[in-house]
């Protein structure tokens, strides 16, 4: 089977594009031939279609022109780009893929590319990693709080907030895009959404989407070997980006309370210094240790030597890897409770949950896991066995080709009575 890969970006990014990665090998694994399209970015990898790739465009040097030229290139390129449209249909009609698969496409793709699609007849799945389609700001955020006011086709609301960046212009392309997608009923171009947690197959119903059209397949992730074997080290770890709604604030003041064991922040964000001043501030922040961001394999290596890995986010997770990644390794995670994070970190099973935003529930579970060395390890060990038994790479496999296959000869029934693409 040829399957065609729609990214905005093709190197390792967030978790869109730590998927796209792992699909790939997965299909590749099983006999199947990626097609890739994305946009041209100065860390891409190698790419055998590169050539078909979209220009590169950097929306904040644009935005920094001022200019009414300016303005006009990013409308026109974020909302309908002509440049991907083109370029995917030569694609296509080169390649002619069974089927295509979305990971991103806003602002950058654009949905431009879905037409060409329909056209050439050929089915589209998309799995989604935020709530662009029903968001302008695609992540439920203003200015680091989660805001839902544009629930029920009140867009405006985004510009009215400044909600993209806190910028009039970018909110107001935010909302264009929005809008003229739903005029467009750009969803009708697709055939199957997939959304890696349950919490945000509701979401979508929630906001209009029809049910029989959204399937849950969780993300995976391969096994770390000899993962159940690691030494706990004396700290406890997060990682992540340092910003307001990943809770880090919430975790200093968390992580003060509990006073016991020592915790790494790694990561980078815009509030950084803001932060680590807010821990210099505290009595008892110096068993606090900013590390920066740092490579995967390091990441990694953290992971596996922690006690547990806390996950304090205020927003809407969908399926961070933040906490496969630490279940792979054998490590229990303390969650808030919000968002797709508790269908992951069931309470006293695979770690503990805690109200978001609340430092004095955080506190007591650190110091829970701190003082019960057995019962964490024993998380962990329930952890791990979770994700090789729920989130394997074969489980997934087969969920995926299920709905690949399912896709293609639905489509195929379709053309065959209509006689249409």
């Amino acid at each position: 089977m040829k399957i065609l890969h729609l990214s905005n970006y093709y190197y390792i990014r967030g978790g869109d594009c730590t998927y796209l990665f792992s699909l790939k090998k997965l299909l590749e694994k099983g006999g199947h031939q990626n097609i890739v399209f994305s946009m041209h970015h100065p860390r891409n990898l190698d790419s055998a279609y590169s050539g078909y790739f979209v220009s590169y465009i950097d929306y904040a040097d644009e935005a920094r022109n001022k200019t009414l030229l300016s303005g006009l290139r990013i409308l026109s390129r974020a909302v309908y780009s002509m440049e991907a449209k083109k370029k995917i249909q030569c694609l296509v009609e080169k390649e002619r893929p069974d089927i295509a698969h979305v990971q991103s496409l806003h602002h950058n793709l654009t949905h431009s590319v879905l037409y060409p699609l329909k056209q050439q007849g050929i089915p589209v799945v998309w799995t989604l990693h935020d709530y662009a389609l029903i968001c302008p700001n695609t992540h439920f955020l203003c200015r680091g709080y989660i805001c839902e006011k544009c629930k029920r086709r009140k867009f405006y609301w985004s510009v009215i907030r400044k909600c993209k960046k806190d910028s009039l212009g970018a909110s107001t392309v935010a909302m264009i895009e929005t809008v003229v997608h739903r005029i467009m009923k750009i969803r009708d171009l697709v055939d199957v959404f997939i959304t890696p947690s349950e919490f945000l197959r509701k979401k979508l119903m929630e906001y209009g989407f029809d049910r029989e059209r959204i399937v849950c397949v969780n993300n995976f992730i391969d096994l770390d070997p000899g993962g159940e074997k690691t030494e706990s080290g004396d700290y406890y770890l997060y990682v992540g980006r340092l910003t307001r709604e990943k809770g880090v604030g919430t975790l200093i003041d968390a992580a003060v309370k509990a006073g016991a064991g020592r915790l790494r922040i790694v990561g980078d964000g815009e509030l950084k210094d803001e932060l680590m001043s807010y821990a210099r501030g505290k009595k008892g922040g110096a068993d606090i240790e900013f590390c920066g961001p740092v490579s995967r394999d390091d990441v990694m290596a953290l992971i596996k030597k922690c006690r547990f890995v806390v996950l304090p986010s205020e927003w809407y997770e969908n399926f961070p890897y933040a906490v496969l990644e630490s279940f792979a390794c054998g490590k229990t995670v303390i969650g808030a409770r919000i968002g797709g994070i508790p269908e992951l970190v069931r309470d006293n099973e695979t770690g503990l949950t805690f109200e978001p935003g609340n430092s004095d529930d955080l506190s007591s579970k650190i110091r829970y896991l701190n003082d019960n060395p057995d019962k964490r390890l024993r998380m962990g060990e329930n952890a791990r066995s979770f994700v090789e038994q729920k989130l394997n790479a074969e489980t997934h496999y087969l969920k995926i080709m299920g709905i690949y296959n399912a896709v293609i000869k639905h489509n195929k029934l379709r053309i065959s009575e209509t006689g249409k693409t």
